[in-house]
């Protein structure tokens, strides 16, 4: 790292500013009174445009780019509930208000008040408030930033004024909504301008008044114009990137495959002698600086891969992003590798090297699983080998695709649970986060009211069941039509969002919206589809493993005394414990006994999710990663069959339940691997923790390129790696001042470990630590 950048990393703290976080609610608010008549589109592209015109702006001094991510509120343009207070350094206690998202519903789908589907929504709301579903909307997509970098704003509202000029009247208030807001970008890009040209005149050091000419005239070009340089074109990225936190809540606005579309830049600069290799590293260094400031953003950068001509597309600047992440060490950018057979050495070196730092980074994904996961999902065989990930670990195609991955996940965990208790939760007087919760000091009532009785779909009852398979083949209706309502009521809130909550400026970067004249949330881009995400199935398939162990097999103990031991937690049920540890198979020990009903449960989940469509002409993909809900999800659970007690975590994704895969990775893979994976098109998780001395014999690295190998060869879609030991662990807890800056994997994911709650770090101690393959 240069010195130029350590001045940069070393005062990157230095510019937080809270007083900020309440600023954009007022001009939001002024213009929704003041266009009432014109439509939601107009109202927020007018609060974005005023928004922009007048937010306070930043270039840090010596900073190599321009521009920094502030931190907002985002009503009344969405209901997100969000304190108007709160320390910018850290993860706001963010939450969707899913009451107010199912009212809005209600209105726009023409339901009446008493209506069933009213009912419906507002059943739906409850769920997710007590994290038996989890429901999400806003970002989850990537940009098109590789079409403005070559197009421009100025080009984009070229196309939007003829777009306008030609279109009839139901198309007109998405259009002008996207050309105030094309025209508010440029006006934003020039006050930047501005404000290096008043730097310039101010300063006395030569050097930096040299930097902040250019950086001037780098900014009034990049205003309307296309990039021109390397350095414009991640300006531009940059700049674009910053609008829309202005816009949208920053949950997960990925980048796609920044190493290809950046790579002419960076050529034709070297070509021309306006680059060194040593100045596009500080430039991407810097960069990544500005991406960790916002902590658990969930930016994602995809490198390497497949083209369309089935070559293996790494360069210089695949290299060079490994090594930012390296000498950073931040949670954020995530970066994620596509893997295929032909990736070049010294991309794996540089790979090993980055993951042996411990920060989960670079995720594995295979190239093979994920360009077959988007043909599946109508995807040109052009579009599918450009595949990037989005967020964590969900497959999307770059400026193209609205597939709102993270729309809702299914706690499976809670509906075994309700099955043993007819329809009520067992997990009353947990410690737990309810939902939505601005509040995080909520606790879970001890109250046995309608709050807490959810949906039972079929008419069996736990007394009933006499045989396993009548057990399984219960749980699996009970699943499917979970799912169905679930999804349903998810169709039925996409339907409001062009109605109440458009995102014009989004939709300007995304192809197909401008063209089609539809926000991006009305079905405006190329390809659309929703994510439906499935939690705790490693517990689930464990627990129906104990019952036809225990109950059906060995006869040892009845449904009613699993009844029983889960409404005491176990409590004086220590006998019965022992015996579901000790007895009974594990998911991720490479035995078929539980394998085959992990396998069985996925298949189920698909033959619903698999061509159910929604409102915007897509359908729903299933996924099997959890981020950090399964811990979330499983504070709001009550205990299992398989020994979960009251609050613990659910497994992450589909990795074995934590510390229960004892016989190394290869068998926690061959255990997965029974399982049709490519049910996964949303993207799938499997997790394994290795200790860091594994990394010390360069013997383990080829080991471990062989194990990737041997999965991506078997249908394999996602591997990651924790590299950290329990001591560390362990002492970070105690010790969190002594760890700030200790970054690990969750869940699809990476993020500083004393910014996780505390049942988070819990849950990554208790994995299992592998020291060989």
């Amino acid at each position: 790292m240069s010195d130029r950048v350590k001045v940069i990393l070393n005062h990157r703290h230095d510019y937080y500013d809270r007083s900020q976080i309440p600023t954009r609610r007022p001009f939001y608010e002024a213009a929704f009174e003041q266009f009432a008549g014109e439509g939601r589109n107009i109202q927020i592209a007018m609060g974005f445009k005023r928004f922009l015109a007048e937010k306070k702006i930043l270039i840090c001094e010596h900073d190599i780019l321009a521009g920094f991510a502030y931190r907002y509120t985002y009503k009344p343009s969405f209901p997100f509930d969000l304190p108007d207070d709160y320390d910018p350094l850290y993860r706001p206690p963010a939450g969707i208000d899913t009451f107010q998202e199912a009212e809005d519903a209600i209105v726009a789908n023409g339901f009446a008040d008493d209506s069933s589907q009213a009912e419906e929504m507002r059943t739906f709301a409850k769920c997710v408030s007590k994290w038996f579903y989890k429901h999400w909307e806003t970002g989850h997509i990537i940009p098109g930033y590789e079409m403005l970098i070559n197009t421009g704003f100025g080009g984009l509202a070229d196309q939007a004024r003829r777009r306008l000029a030609e279109t009839d009247e139901s198309r007109e208030p998405a259009l002008r909504a996207m050309l105030v807001c094309l025209e508010a970008a440029s006006g934003y890009i020039l006050r930047y301008a501005d404000f290096a040209k008043g730097l310039a005149e101010k300063t006395e050091d030569p050097a930096y008044k040299a930097h902040l000419v250019k950086m001037e005239d780098c900014l009034r070009h990049i205003a309307h114009g296309p990039a021109r340089t390397f350095l414009e074109a991640v300006q531009l990225i940059w700049l674009a990137h910053e609008m829309l936190y202005a816009e949208n809540f920053p949950a997960s606005l990925s980048f796609g495959r920044m190493d290809q579309y950046l790579y002419p830049f960076y050529i034709n600069d070297l070509k021309s002698g306006e680059l060194t290799e040593a100045g596009a590293a500080d430039i991407l260094d810097a960069l990544w600086i500005k991406f960790g400031i916002t902590l658990h953003g969930y930016q994602n950068i995809t490198i390497g891969g497949l083209n369309e001509r089935g070559e293996y597309a790494s360069n210089e600047l695949t290299i060079m992003m490994l090594r930012s992440s390296r000498k950073t060490l931040f949670d954020q950018p995530l970066l994620c590798l596509r893997y295929h057979e032909s990736m070049p050495d010294d991309v794996w070196r540089e790979s090993v090297e980055l993951l042996r730092t411990g920060i989960g980074l670079p995720a594995i994904f295979i190239d093979e699983f994920c360009i077959r996961a988007k043909k599946r999902m109508g995807h040109s065989p052009e579009d599918a080998a450009n595949y990037a990930l989005v967020g964590c670990v969900e497959m999307a195609c770059p400026g193209k695709e609205y597939a709102k991955t993270e729309a809702l996940r299914i706690n499976t965990g809670k509906i075994l649970e309700i099955m043993f208790f007819n329809g009520k939760s067992n997990c009353l007087g947990s410690t737990g986060i309810i939902g939505n919760a601005v509040d995080q000091s909520l606790k879970l009532t001890d109250d046995s009211g309608e709050d807490y009785v959810y949906p039972l779909f079929t008419g069996y009852r736990i007394d009933a069941i006499d045989d396993f398979r009548a057990m399984l083949d219960w749980y699996k209706e009970e699943l499917k039509a979970h799912l169905a309502y679930a999804m349903t009521s998810i169709n039925r809130l996409d339907s409001a969002l062009p109605l109440c909550y458009p995102t014009p400026f989004l939709s300007v970067l995304i192809e197909g919206c401008i063209g089609s004249g539809k926000d991006v949330t009305a079905g405006g881009a190329k390809y659309n589809n929703s994510g439906v995400n499935l939690c705790g199935l490693p517990n689930v398939a464990d627990s129906l493993a104990a019952v036809q162990k225990l109950v059906f097999e060995d006869k040892r103990y009845t449904l009613r005394d699993f009844q029983d031991a889960m409404k005491a937690d176990y409590v004086g049920y220590e006998d019965m414990l022992d015996a579901i540890a000790h007895d009974c198979p594990k998911f991720g020990n490479d035995l078929g006994a539980v394998d085959d009903i992990m396998a069985e449960l996925v298949a189920a989940a698909e033959s619903v999710v698999d061509g159910f469509g929604n409102p915007r002409g897509g359908h729903w993909q299933m996924g099997l990663y959890s981020v950090e809900d399964h811990v979330k999800m499983g504070i709001n659970t009550g205990a299992l069959p398989d020994g979960k007690r009251k609050g613990e975590a659910l497994a992450s994704a589909v990795s074995p339940v934590q510390g229960k895969d004892v016989h190394g990775p290869t068998a926690a893979v061959n255990s997965l691997l029974k399982t049709d994976l490519s049910a996964a098109t949303n993207g799938m998780v499997l997790d394994i923790k290795f200790s860091p001395s594994f990394f010390d014999k360069t013997s383990h690295h080829q080991a471990l390129r062989m194990l990737i190998q041997a999965y991506a060869q078997q249908g394999g879609g996602e591997i990651q790696f924790n590299v950290v030991d329990r001591e560390t662990l362990l002492d970070a807890q105690v010790h969190p001042e002594r760890h700030k800056d200790l970054v690990v994997r969750v869940s699809g994911f990476s993020a500083y470990f004393t910014s996780l709650i505390r049942e988070t770090q819990d849950e990554i101690i208790k994995r299992t630590e592998h020291a060989r393959v």
